[in-house]
């Protein structure tokens, strides 16, 4: 008797057309694929921190003593933490294993097959991804010429079947914010608006658009603690959601999914913003060097970012981008590179420390001068 393989019995047929998330490539994996030891990388791909949590968070990782019990699963005093942080009630916030896991409860709360939702690439791709996962799709409108959101462009893009709009900002990988005008007006639509706010802390609003959240009914923002704070390696975010809205993430979200090191983490760093706010300023104003040094290169046209990176376009024809990811790479940086359409000629670089800025200046000069 014919046995039919078991991937045609028991995966959902949404994985056959599922394109594989691909995250900046790890230094383990650089170093394996270069041979340049891990100690001489210099790792500007994925925009995470280059400083690290504050020592006070080390310290309480270090002193706590009961990592064999559970975390407390009403998260209540990183809650409160984090109602003081951003003016909201503790009630309206739910802390996830980082702001990825919200995006997966929220996509299979809302869609069902058939379903779309709609997104303004170019973003951020794990969008896509789990609405292909969810048996929905995604309707594209794209931004503007000036990476703006394009709203008139959206409203006719809506269907019966749009359950979702969902807003980066900033927007990783531009760097741009959205207007918070545009927001209003997507609220109109009755549909939920999903606005990622992962770069907030590093905009010139610091505050983003927590503020709406108990206004609008149809209103959601995430945040995570990954970039700003230094703790991408502990897979802490959160989410400010209209009250209704929580009953369903926390009936959907397994328990105890938020480990006791991410709340442990999250509070300390909430305890010491001086310390983590002035790393944020740091960041801003290196990013501002970086900026400048990026426009010296011909070949370059970067971005005006409000996040902790910045998108540059390849505008040369001579200048390849494979010539530029050969030289960085042989200079034991990594950056950012896309197999997206919209952006097969950008790279985008995460801002570093002021010495990996230099060493990226001398990697690109050595290509101005090929």
């Amino acid at each position: 008797m014919y046995m039919y393989p078991p991937r045609l019995v028991h995966v959902r047929p949404e994985l056959d057309r599922m394109a594989a998330y691909i995250p900046g490539e790890s230094l383990e994996t650089f170093s394996t694929r270069t041979g340049i030891p891990e100690q001489q990388l210099i790792k500007l791909n994925s925009n995470e921190s280059p400083y690290g949590p504050a020592p006070q968070v080390l310290k309480a990782l270090s002193d706590h003593s009961n990592y064999n019990n559970y975390p407390d699963t009403e998260s209540t005093a990183l809650r409160q933490a984090l109602s003081e942080y951003t003016g909201v009630d503790r009630r309206s916030i739910v802390i996830s294993h980082g702001s990825n896991e919200l995006i997966n409860l929220l996509w299979h709360i809302f869609l069902s097959v058939g379903d779309n939702i709609i997104c303004c690439p170019p973003t951020f791709s794990l969008y896509t991804f789990i609405t292909t996962f969810c048996g929905a799709y995604v309707l594209e409108v794209p931004r503007t010429m000036d990476y703006e959101v394009d709203v008139e462009g959206i409203l006719m893009a809506l269907t019966p079947e749009t359950k979702m709009i969902v807003l980066c900002s900033p927007n990783n990988p531009t760097g741009n914010p959205i207007c918070e005008d545009d927001v209003l007006a997507l609220l109109e639509t009755g549909r939920i608006i999903v606005v990622d706010e992962a770069y907030v802390e590093f905009s010139d609003q610091p505050g983003g658009l927590a503020h709406l959240v108990e206004k609008h009914k149809n209103l959601i923002v995430m945040r995570t603690f990954s970039k700003w704070a230094g703790l991408a390696g502990l897979r802490i975010g959160y989410g400010i959601f209209p009250e209704w809205i929580v009953t369903y993430m926390r009936r959907a979200q397994c328990p105890f999914e938020v480990n006791v090191a991410g709340h442990l983490a999250a509070i300390e760093t909430l305890k010491h913003l001086d310390y983590t706010l002035d790393k944020v300023q740091l960041i801003k104003a290196e990013r501002e060097r970086l900026f400048t040094l990026l426009s010296s290169f011909s070949y370059l046209e970067p971005i005006t970012s409000q996040g902790n990176f910045i998108l540059s376009r390849v505008c040369e024809e001579d200048v390849k981008m494979e010539r530029i990811r050969t030289t960085v790479e042989a200079h034991g940086i990594l950056l950012r590179y896309f197999h997206h359409p919209y952006l097969s000629n950008f790279m985008r670089v995460t801002v570093g420390l002021p010495e990996h800025t230099d060493l990226l200046q001398h990697a690109l000069s050595k290509i101005e001068a090929w």
